[in-house]
């Protein structure tokens, strides 16, 4: 298993520190919800939610591919991954609606205790701080070195705390001015703007998840260079027994089986898979190259040769 760098470590930290801030606030936010029943938290809470478990999945992929998990991630986990961030999208397009339908059938304000209107306002500003608070160690981590998953947390935590400062916002209102016209149109603005977001979340992560579900042949000049690096070593192995190759989402697969005497030693076998694995590695970027050998009942291409 490969050993982390520090800079994966400060990345993996960056991210855990964002899944942390979430759910130390989860549950008081949730409870406060329920009470206040102001639906720019219950938007706020339901995306919350959901993103959450978004964010410990991106942890968990971070930590496998930092710990050379790859080929493992990508034929298993990654599949699941993906099938999950559908389910999730889907999720936070049926909490939209349902925010929506809570705004159409919203009622004049109930005044709120002093206890629970504090507790609102406390927990929305706290909520807003763990949105911004994480972005200085995802910022230095996105510069520490190119990261899809870190660079992704990074840009919705600036989402998330755009939008949390819609919900202060509101929820400030509601605290200042209740029982007012102007306080139910807050509340209402912020239960809309909370079900956009949750619109374009979920649309965005079922539009990009789909296609990486569906395992696709690989192009014709990817297939030319496959077929290049075999012929390049056609006389370093006695059989070309298969040759497997896929796309995933944006990742080539490429499986070969090569056929090898009994007789050849096992350091001259592993020369040439090494060698051409990491030449398929070097024509075909990012690619996942896995190179398989047995044994072969041909002769070794040596005793073929004509004596001289």
């Amino acid at each position: 298993m490969r050993i982390p760098s520090v800079t994966d470590r400060q990345k993996e930290h960056a991210v855990l520190l964002a899944v942390l801030l979430d759910l130390g606030l989860f549950l008081p936010y949730a409870v406060t919800t329920a009470y206040t029943g102001s639906l720019a938290m219950l938007a706020e809470i339901l995306r919350g939610g959901l993103l959450l478990l978004v964010e410990g999945t991106a942890y968990m992929a971070l930590r496998a591919v930092h710990r050379g998990q790859v080929h493992f991630y990508d034929f298993g986990v990654g599949k699941l991954e993906r099938m999950f961030s559908i389910v999730i999208g889907a999720l936070l397009v049926l909490a939209a609606v349902f925010v929506l339908v809570k705004v159409l059938q919203s009622s004049e304000p109930v005044p709120l205790a002093p206890f629970w209107a504090a507790a609102a306002m406390v927990l929305v500003l706290a909520n807003l701080a763990a949105n911004l608070i994480p972005l200085l160690p995802l910022w230095r981590a996105t510069r520490a070195g190119t990261s899809i998953i870190v660079l992704s947390q990074f840009r919705a935590r600036m989402a998330k705390a755009a939008a949390s400062v819609t919900v202060v916002t509101c929820v400030l209102i509601d605290v200042l001015m209740p029982d007012t016209a102007l306080a139910e149109m807050a509340d209402d603005f912020g239960g809309l703007v909370g079900a956009a977001f949750m619109l374009v979340v979920g649309g965005r992560m079922i539009s990009e998840s789909l296609p990486d579900l569906l395992d696709r042949a690989l192009a014709e000049p990817v297939q030319v260079k496959v077929n290049s690096a075999l012929a390049a070593f056609f006389d370093q192995y006695e059989q070309l027994a298969a040759v497997r190759t896929r796309k995933s989402g944006t990742v080539a697969h490429v499986e070969i089986t090569l056929g090898f005497a009994p007789s050849r030693t096992i350091a001259d076998v592993s020369r040439v898979t090494t060698g051409l694995r990491s030449a398929l590695e070097a024509a075909i970027p990012e690619a996942d190259v896995v190179v398989i050998a047995e044994a072969s009942s041909l002769p070794r291409r040596d005793d073929l040769s004509p004596a001289c």
